[in-house]
């Protein structure tokens, strides 16, 4: 299943309201970017070291020969296809094979088949997980008292004005199990790019950015693939902000990767790989492409419970 990459599409973003920045200067981008996603010794270290912990765990021990058996025969045959979401590994986490090429197009095309990136096992692969961590943006929004209990009145969220931060924030929370590495992170950058990835940000009353997180749009399933925050129910703040947006904009479901389990388990149900995969194919092609807007900050957006258009 292939998933064009549409970027005429950019003008038809998902609300009214303020127009996103212009980008920064070619230069100026990728010096911001290398600085914010880049990977120092100590970062590499306690990466590696969490890997090393995964491994080693009982549940996954198990399925370590299988797990290098497949790193090893793709690793030789180097195939440029994709691999089948349907044949990944039971255990491993649902490893379905390497991800040599992190390029947009090729990172589309293996969301729309099922697979997501991950290097919790040390090499970037492919992993299609036999059951899917997903919730309607209705249920999440009608959580919304208890999502946003204990919030500052005075914060607020933003979309897609500061990924740098919520890739690096995101792909290397403290106290959570996995660090992703600078070539992952650059790849969501690249998404974010052409318009297919997108960033939430919680703001204080200073405009500092106290927690957000980021995911990846295709076939009606917006993907949360990391989230952070630096003051306590931040994450859980945007999150319901999130679900507003992604209501409005009538996708189906709202997932929760591994790196971001930690964010709302109780929220999001169980879903099998061949319902997750039929939801897919029913709404391929329905992605809006581009940034999303941002309200008037003069006219502050009301919350998903008190906005009627937002009603389950």
């Amino acid at each position: 299943m292939s998933l064009p990459l549409r970027t005429g599409n950019f003008g038809r973003l998902f609300s009214e309201g303020v127009e996103p920045e212009p980008p920064p200067p070619p230069a100026a981008l990728r010096l911001r970017r290398e600085a914010a996603l880049h990977e120092n010794l100590s970062v590499r270290a306690r990466r590696l070291m969490r890997v090393v912990a995964g491994l080693v765990r009982p549940k996954r021990a198990g399925g370590l020969a299988a797990t290098f058996d497949l790193f090893l025969r793709d690793s030789l045959v180097k195939s440029a296809s994709l691999p089948d979401p349907r044949g990944a590994l039971p255990s491993a986490d649902g490893l379905a094979g390497l991800a040599s090429d992190l390029a947009p197009a090729a990172m589309m095309e293996a969301y729309g088949k099922g697979l997501c990136p991950s290097a919790s096992l040390g090499p970037i692969a492919w992993h299609s997980r036999d059951q899917r961590s997903v919730a309607a943006p209705a249920d999440i929004i009608a959580a919304h008292g208890a999502l946003t209990q204990g919030a500052d009145p005075a914060w607020s969220v933003t979309f897609d004005r500061d990924i740098e931060t919520a890739l690096a924030r995101s792909g290397r929370p403290r106290g959570h199990s996995t660090i992703m590495p600078a070539r992952l992170l650059s790849a969501f950058a690249g998404l974010f790019d052409t318009g297919f990835a997108h960033s939430f940000e919680v703001r204080d009353s200073a405009g500092e950015t106290i927690g957000g997180g980021f995911g990846v749009a295709v076939g009606g399933i917006f993907t949360i693939e990391g989230a952070f925050e630096a003051s306590d129910n931040a994450a859980l703040f945007g999150l319901a902000h999130l679900a507003a947006r992604l209501h409005e904009s009538h996708f189906t479901y709202v997932e929760c990767a591994p790196d971001a389990a930690w964010l709302g388990p109780d929220l999001f149900h169980a879903l099998p790989r061949e319902d997750y995969l039929a939801q897919l194919a029913l709404h391929m092609g329905d992605e809006r492409v581009g940034r999303w807007r941002n309200r008037d900050p003069a006219k502050p957006a009301p919350t998903p419970a008190e906005d009627g258009r937002l009603a389950a």
